[in-house]
C-alpha cells in the first residue's frame, strides 16, 4: 500500500511543474520571438502606458504567454497549432500602439488603426514572418471595432489571449485605483518619464 502524499510534497510538485512550464513558456518565447524580444520596438514597449496601469510591453509578453500555454494545451489535445507564428503574432499585435498619442487622435482610431501599423513594425522587425503570423497581428483586435475574424485557428488563440489579458489589466488597474498603490505607480511612471526627458 501507498502511503499519501503529504500536503507539503504536493505543493513541492505542483510549483515544479509550474517553474518547468514558466521556463518552457520563456524558452519558446525566445527561441521563436528573440529578435521580437531584444528588439528597440520592444524596449519602447516597456515605457508606454497600456490599460491605465500597464505597459505595452507588460501587456504583450503576458498576452504571448497566454497564447503560447493555449498552444500547449491545444497539442496535448492532438491540434495542430504553428507555435512560430503564435510567439511572432502575439509579440508584435501592439507595437502599432507606440508613440499613440502622436498617431492618433482618438482612443478610437488608435484601435481600428494600430493592428496594420503593428503588422508594418513587426515586418520591419522580423526577417522571416511565419505563415499566419500577418494575419494573427492585423485580424487580433477581434471582434472589436471594425476588425474582421481571423483565418486561423492561431488568430483566434492571439485574439482571445488578448482580450483576456486586457480584461485582467483593467480589472488589476481598478483594483489598484482603490488603495495607496496608486500614488505609488505615479510616482514610478513620472521617474521614467523624468528619466527619459
Amino acid at each position: 500500500m501507498k502511503k499519501p502524499i503529504i500536503k507539503s510534497e504536493l505543493h513541492r510538485q505542483i510549483k515544479e511543474r509550474h517553474d518547468d512550464r514558466r521556463d518552457r513558456i520563456q524558452n519558446d518565447l525566445q527561441k521563436y520571438g528573440g529578435e521580437v524580444l531584444d528588439s528597440e520596438e520592444m524596449k519602447e514597449a516597456f515605457q508606454q502606458t497600456h490599460h491605465k496601469w500597464s505597459t505595452v510591453g507588460e501587456h504583450t509578453v503576458r498576452v504571448a504567454a497566454t497564447s503560447v500555454l493555449i498552444c500547449y494545451v491545444l497539442r496535448k489535445m492532438k491540434i495542430n497549432v504553428n507555435l512560430p507564428a503564435v510567439v511572432v503574432g502575439s509579440l508584435c499585435h501592439d507595437l502599432g500602439i507606440l508613440g499613440r498619442n502622436e498617431k492618433y487622435a482618438s482612443a478610437k482610431e488608435c484601435s481600428r488603426e494600430h493592428p496594420r501599423e503593428s503588422l508594418e513594425v513587426a515586418r520591419e522587425i522580423v526577417d522571416e514572418m511565419p505563415e499566419k503570423a500577418e494575419d494573427i497581428i492585423e485580424r487580433h483586435m477581434w471582434p472589436l471595432g471594425k476588425s474582421e475574424a481571423p483565418n486561423s485557428l492561431e488568430g483566434v488563440i492571439v485574439s482571445v489571449a488578448d482580450k483576456y489579458n486586457a480584461v485582467k489589466d483593467i480589472v488589476k488597474g481598478s483594483e489598484i485605483n482603490n488603495t495607496g498603490v496608486k500614488n505609488y505607480l505615479k510616482a514610478e511612471k513620472q521617474k521614467i518619464k523624468d528619466r527619459m526627458g
